[in-house]
């Protein structure tokens, strides 16, 4: 009877009333004796299963299912009940993203969320952040691994010349490094002011021609370095190696941020193949998800939206999911027909694109 009482609850949008739930429980299992349904009731709020809800406007007590600790309870104490396939659970996850609901970004994760179990599982058991922290070690090891080598290898030999050559710079090896790779790649777009003094306030000691290179050449057309790093390197060279240096870096970022939402669909998807709980379902959307790839690209990123023709592709493709599983209500109902929920969701992921400052759409 406790599962049934957090199916009805998660099946609602908005938290249940009791005499809703004592109705729901007589018409399923004709169980009518309020003692027995208050005790079921106070049994799931002691496990942290549910919350008690009183709207002061109301006398009657509602109940609901309102943090990722009620769902990560729910988990624990009823495994058989599949909390991915309910909205409600899978918006607790997602607040966690906080990018812009019904969002091109939010849409992706929201499908891989229902159809992916151990994706949901990690995230109801981990933070995000400790999420992308294995993504990016799975990424240095795979994808990204020669970039971050021969990034890390720059880094020393051009701290090393930094103080030989330069007897202002005061800081460490590991303060100049996190400075390296923390230089924003927009930094190119910013004033030659702004990028100077970011360049004196952070690495102090810098030759000023340094920034100024950097804000007159974008980084495009500048002098390579051999593809060997030497061991160490001359004053006349250090400008050279910092500016390939710092366009590694950049190149890097914009590779494992384009790379990271698919490396962690495959790492959950593999996970549950080992398991034998994957479905017909993450097979399909996977193979044409990959598929998809091969179309002209832009990006979903919450802070860099550009729809090309695979963005487009995707969009048609969470659009048969949400016709099968019948969510996100927002979009699933729009219509049953699937050209109607496909326009649906890319005039959301068109607004997104037109605003990109926005939390949240309405």
């Amino acid at each position: 009877m406790k599962t049934s009482i957090l199916e009805f609850i998660l099946k609602n949008k908005e938290p249940v009333s009791e005499p809703s739930i004592r109705e729901h429980l007589r018409n399923k299992h004709g169980v009518v004796d309020q003692s027995t349904i208050n005790k079921h009731m106070h049994n799931l709020k002691d496990l942290r299963c549910i919350e008690l809800i009183s709207p002061k406007e109301s006398r009657r007590n509602y109940w609901d299912v309102t943090t990722p600790i009620n769902l990560k309870n729910i988990r624990h104490e009823f495994y058989e009940l599949q909390i991915n396939k309910y909205e409600k659970s899978i918006n607790l996850i997602l607040m966690e993203l906080g990018c812009g609901k019904y969002s091109p970004y939010w849409l992706r994760h929201y499908i891989q969320l229902l159809i992916l179990t151990s994706y949901f599982d990690a995230c109801l058991e981990l933070d995000i952040e400790r999420i992308h922290q294995g993504i990016n070690s799975m990424y240095i090891t795979s994808r990204g691994s020669y970039l971050h080598q021969r990034i890390n290898n720059l880094l020393k030999i051009c701290y090393s010349a930094f103080i030989k050559y330069y007897s202002d710079f005061k800081i460490s090896e590991n303060e100049f490094r996190i400075a390296m790779l923390e230089l924003p790649g927009e930094c190119m777009s910013y004033n030659k002011e702004w990028l100077s003094k970011w360049f004196k306030d952070t690495l102090p000691g810098v030759p000023e021609e340094l920034p100024k290179i950097i804000f007159e050449t974008k980084l495009s057309g500048i002098k390579e370095i051999p593809k060997k790093i030497p061991d160490e390197i001359n004053a006349e060279d250090f400008i050279r190696y910092m500016l390939n240096t710092i366009s590694l870096i950049i190149e890097y970022d914009w590779n494992y941020n384009h790379s990271k939402d698919d490396l962690l669909l495959e790492h959950f998807f593999n996970h549950d193949r080992v398991l034998r709980v994957d479905s017909d379902d993450e097979h399909y959307y996977i193979k044409k998800l990959f598929a998809n790839q091969a179309l002209p690209t832009g990006s979903i990123q919450p802070d860099n939206l550009l729809l090309r023709e695979k963005e487009f592709a995707d969009l048609k493709l969470a659009s048969e999911i949400i016709i099968k599983y019948k969510q996100p209500a927002k979009f699933s109902d729009v219509s049953d027909n699937l050209d109607e929920v496909y326009q649906a969701v890319v005039r959301c992921a068109s607004y997104y694109q037109k605003n990109p400052n926005e939390s949240e759409l309405s």
